[in-house]
């Protein structure tokens, strides 16, 4: 599969990125480089290989304890802004 100019054109139109003519080549040359890449990735036989290398079998789960509790007043000191026990964050959906 290759990519031409119309479809770095969009693929730059549905990112919202500005790409001059000039810069089209050398874009399309580099993605097609890596989709490539993934080709050779997926022609690699990996029914061998298992899913969790049991090498990180060492990495078990610690029981929660709470070692240090009602720490809100800590906690909302590093808050620019608090309010009622609460971070005050600007509004971000109409």
């Amino acid at each position: 599969m290759s990519l031409t100019q119309k479809d770095i054109e969009k693929i730059a139109g549905l990112a919202r990125i500005k790409v001059d003519e000039t810069e089209i080549d050398t874009i399309a040359q580099q993605l097609n480089g890596i989709i490539d890449w993934i080709d050779q990735l997926r022609n690699v036989d990996t029914s061998s290989v298992d899913a969790i290398p049991p090498t990180y079998s060492f990495m078990h789960e610690r029981e929660d304890i709470v070692t240090e509790s009602n720490q809100v007043e800590a906690i909302l000191a590093n808050a620019p802004v608090s309010q009622h026990h609460m971070f005050v964050v600007p509004k971000m959906v109409e």
